[in-house]
């Protein structure tokens, strides 16, 4: 069964104080029962003390003195608070009863010398009964004493105590439901009005915000958290958006000069060297757009979170080599500097780490002046590889940006830098999924070096 939320609350912190009161009218009630035994236990000593004093016993006989006490009518009357007095000798004969007991005989525990209290019943009635072992100067005894009273009071002041206390407890819980409903009515009012703000904000108005609590409560940073995610959802939102346009804009450029190539060839025959121009334009800017969509592909599926992170133990210096011998990078040997110990071993994905590599050398190979150097520098203190060159640099207001997409630098915007602004952003997202920290530093004409930190 589905219950709203503050019914919920409600139920919940009924329960929780019913069973405390339960305990505790459980407690008053066994309380008042030992009492009430106690009370009776202490009756039937002071009945026995009485009855010690007027008997005598020498040896094995037990002798009886009889007292006027015994004529009252408590002695002899069955039906209102009576008490039984009951004399009997080691063999389990009665040596004295009261006139009440007529025909029975209270219960005895032979064997047991100790004094002792238990319930029983007379006729139907519920009597408290105490056994008391009468013993000779020699230390032996020679017979018991036992002495009932009508537990008829105490069972009813019980009964009526247990009554009285089911009545209540049933209104008790009755009322406490409708006090903790009113409570929790009032303690989510402030959450059914972030309901209702909430409910109010959609896409054309993304940039309205929860409205904040007085009080800096469990409610204010619910507020607090959910004005975080709108934020977060709204700069997912604008940099899609972004991203869509930027995608847009870089697609279009080759686009276009694809379209206009093959308009001009179909305007007039020209010579086969003239075609083979054209040709050689359009497959240039075909492999531009191949290149933007690989780029694209790339960052999609770092961002998508699903990429499978497998680290294991690489040699740096080995795996630098492999990029630079091996692979498509375009870059003389002779301009190479290494720092790098052979045994140099970092923790990553050997996949991720090639394109951060190819990334950043393609990068220092593009912005590199000619025969500028390119240095590879390990750094054991603080775990992480530096990688220098000695190219036209970066101004000091646009490094904040250079891991941006489709960000590239006004110095990088020269038609000969071929490039898209895609590989910083697809480093910098391969490096935060294996908790590498990447860092720039540059100055125009100076050079850049890029730091990657591994994890210890």
């Amino acid at each position: 069964m589905n219950f709203h939320f503050k019914k919920r609350i409600a139920i919940f912190n009924t329960i929780a104080v019913a069973i405390t009161t339960f305990i505790v009218f459980v407690v008053i009630y066994y309380v008042v029962s030992f009492s009430s035994f106690q009370h009776l236990d202490n009756d039937i000593k002071a009945e026995m003390e009485e009855v010690f004093n007027n008997i005598n016993w020498e040896n094995d006989s037990i002798q009886i003195n009889k007292m006027p006490e015994w004529d009252e009518a408590e002695h002899q009357q069955i039906e209102v608070n009576p008490t039984f007095i009951q004399i009997v000798n080691i063999d389990g004969k009665a040596i004295f009863k009261s006139i009440n007991l007529q025909d029975d005989y209270l219960l005895i525990h032979p064997n047991n010398n100790k004094t002792s209290f238990y319930n029983t019943t007379i006729n139907t009635q519920k009597i408290r009964q105490g056994q008391f072992p009468i013993i000779n100067k020699n230390k032996k005894t020679i017979g018991y004493l036992t002495i009932g009273v009508s537990q008829e009071e105490s069972s009813s002041v019980l009964h009526n105590l247990f009554i009285v206390l089911c009545f209540t407890y049933l209104i008790l819980v009755f009322v406490l439901y409708l006090i903790m409903y009113y409570v929790a009515s009032k303690a989510i009012k402030p959450v059914q009005k972030l309901i209702q703000s909430a409910s109010q904000i959609n896409e054309s108005n993304i940039s309205s915000r929860l409205p904040l609590p007085n009080n800096k409560d469990e409610i204010y940073k619910l507020a607090t958290t959910f004005n975080d995610l709108l934020n977060r959802i709204e700069n997912s939102i604008e940099q899609q958006k972004q991203f869509t346009a930027d995608a847009s804009h870089e697609m279009r450029t080759p686009l276009t000069i694809i379209k206009g190539t093959l308009e001009v060839l179909l305007r007039k025959e020209r010579t086969r060297e003239q075609y083979e121009k054209k040709i050689n334009e359009v497959i240039t800017q075909t492999d531009r757009l191949s290149y933007l969509f690989d780029q694209l592909l790339q960052l999609a599926r770092a961002e998508s979170n699903n990429t499978i992170i497998k680290k294991e133990k690489i040699i740096l210096k080995e795996k630098i080599d492999h990029l630079i011998n091996g692979g498509d990078l375009l870059l003389n040997k002779n301009q190479i500097k290494y720092n790098i110990p052979t045994n140099c071993v970092v923790f990553a994905d050997a996949a991720l780490l090639d394109r951060i590599l190819e990334n950043i050398i393609s990068n220092a190979i593009k912005y590199n002046t000619p025969n500028g150097n390119i240095t590879f520098e390990w750094n054991e203190k603080s775990n992480s590889l530096l990688i220098k060159d000695e190219g036209i640099g970066i101004s000091k207001d646009q490094q904040p940006y250079l891991f941006n997409r489709f960000y590239r630098a006004d110095n990088s915007r020269s038609s000969e830098i071929k490039g898209n602004g895609l590989g910083l952003s697809i480093v910098k997202k391969l490096c935060e999924l294996q908790h590498i920290k990447i860092s720039v530093e540059s100055a125009e004409n100076k050079g850049t070096s890029f730091t990657l930190q591994f994890p210890v």
